[in-house]
């Protein structure tokens, strides 16, 4: 209908400029405008963020709600974060201070725990900034109402799994 030839077609599919004179005759095949054809074939090679393809095993552990609970803002994992740190500091600081050396291996050991843990909750956020999962944004699942009930149970229970870790490597 354009009378343009199968390479010129072919090269405008797979993202090649051509001749405007060849777009105005594929403009008038199609009854549009010469320009806007222009953009909409020439957007096909720009990146676009719009789409973030999320892996199984994230979408497995964004989709887990817990204690039928509201999903953890960004919020939440910071100050989960800060307080490990502060619990990891404090035991190796104080290790200093023990005359044994013995006791002052352990205690450092125990300050170790920590600090996995606040790496664990650092990877978390980043890869909850990088696919946009946080409550409120594109790809979260829909929220449900925070009450203090959702909120000290979480909090207990990720206090509780780090003391029972903590227990179980000393």
């Amino acid at each position: 209908m354009s009378g343009l030839s199968v390479r010129t077609v072919q090269r405008l599919e797979s993202g090649h400029r051509v001749s405007y004179a060849s777009l105005r005759a594929l403009a008038t095949a199609f009854k549009t405008d010469v320009d806007l054809l222009e953009r909409e074939f020439y957007a096909v090679n720009q990146s676009t963020n719009e789409f973030v393809e999320i892996p199984r095993w994230v979408r497995l552990l964004r989709d887990r709600a817990w204690f039928g609970g509201p999903r953890w803002r960004r919020r939440d994992f910071l100050v989960i974060e800060a307080l490990c740190l502060v619990f990891a500091v404090i035991p190796f600081a104080a290790s200093f201070l023990l005359p044994e050396h013995a006791r002052a291996s352990v205690v450092r050991m125990f300050a170790f725990v920590p600090v996995v843990c606040c790496y664990l909750v650092a990877v978390s956020i980043r890869i909850m900034d990088k696919y946009k999962l946080w409550p409120g944004s594109e790809n979260a699942p829909p929220e449900k109402p925070r009450t203090w009930r959702t909120v000290s149970a979480d909090y207990t229970f990720m206090f509780g799994v780090g003391i029972l870790g903590t227990a179980v490597i000393l």
